[in-house]
């Protein structure tokens, strides 16, 4: 995954500098959102080195449990998504020092949505991969992410009579996607663990 990460912040890097260029805050707000999901879209391809090299089947021989096994994917996890919190927190930095004016609407925003879309997609891709295999692990985060975005326009649609209408830029939905996004993140693992001591390794 190494090669994969710095790849991701060198992507991360270079989209910093979209907005600083161009002085738009909508262009910052997108931008914040894809920095903290860049590096999560890393699991899949991790997830399948795993299987093509059988090490899904060699780790089994280490003397932990398999629950241990399971906490480490989330760990790695947790370690990329705030890989992805630290770049944006640097991008909106250079561009609060180089004097861009910044709506904190707008940064709540982006967080809500950055958070949800990472710890959502993560949460869904993970326990799927362990059941039916990485073969398909492109299709698999692409439906993961269309999934983390559904989950927040429902929400912005139950929220709608507290927020005025359906909002999907209200603080009032970023905070709840996101605590929905950390409740599914939870339930994912104990799903995980218990795909994961049934589960045979080939």
């Amino acid at each position: 995954m190494a090669s994969n990460i710095q790849l991701s912040f060198i992507i991360a890097a270079v989209m910093a500098l979209v907005p600083i260029v161009f002085r738009e805050d909508m262009l910052l707000s997108m931008i914040l959102a894809v920095q903290i999901f860049i590096f999560v879209v890393n699991t899949g391809t991790s997830l399948r080195v795993d299987e093509t090299s059988k090490w899904s089947k060699f780790e089994l021989t280490l003397p932990v449990r398999r629950r241990t096994i399971v906490r480490a994917k989330y760990v790695t996890f947790v370690l990329l998504i705030l890989m992805g919190i630290l770049t944006s927190l640097l991008t909106l930095a250079v561009c609060s020092a180089l004097g861009m004016s910044i709506d904190p609407v707008m940064v709540t925003y982006s967080y809500g949505f950055g958070l949800t879309l990472a710890i959502t997609s993560t949460a869904l891709m993970y326990p799927v991969m362990l059941k039916i295999g990485t073969e398909k692990n492109e299709m698999i985060v692409f439906f993961s992410g269309f999934a983390a975005v559904g989950i927040m326009l429902l929400l912005a649609a139950i929220l709608a009579p507290f927020t005025e209408g359906m909002q999907i830029r209200h603080p009032l939905v970023g905070t709840v996607s996101t605590c929905t996004a950390i409740v599914l993140f939870i339930i994912s693992y104990f799903v995980s663990v218990r795909i994961h001591r049934k589960k045979e390794f080939r």
